[in-house]
Order: C-alpha cells, then sequence, then structure tokens
C-alpha cells in the first residue's frame, strides 16, 4: 500500500513538472525572431574574433524581454 501511494506521488510531481515546463517554453518563431533580432546588434558590435564576448552578449540579449 505505501508503495502505490509513493508510486502515485511521483507520478503527480513529475506530471506538474512536466506541465510547467510545457507552459514556459517560447514558439520556436518567437525565439527565431528574437535570435535574429540579436544576431543583429551582435553585428552591431564588431565583436570580430572575440567569441567569448559575442556569446555572451547573445545569452544577455536573449534573456531580455
Amino acid at each position: 500500500m505505501k508503495a502505490l501511494i509513493g508510486a502515485l506521488a511521483i507520478l503527480v510531481v513529475l506530471g506538474s513538472a512536466a506541465a510547467d515546463a510545457r507552459t514556459s517554453k517560447p514558439s520556436s518563431g518567437e525565439h527565431s525572431a528574437k535570435r535574429a533580432e540579436c544576431l543583429k546588434q551582435a553585428k552591431l558590435q564588431r565583436f570580430n574574433r572575440r567569441f567569448a564576448a559575442r556569446n555572451r552578449f547573445m545569452r544577455e540579449c536573449m534573456a531580455r524581454s
């Protein structure tokens, strides 16, 4: 009986976590548009061979809303 209750509890927790993950994920179209805008801004910054700085800029740009 305890094993059944434990299994049900685990299923409930995993189900709610999966539902949260699905609702917070942006659509691929929105992501692509945001990435294109960030790439355009990165090109204006002229990072050239400074890949670390460019990657940091892209992460920060994608995090902005």
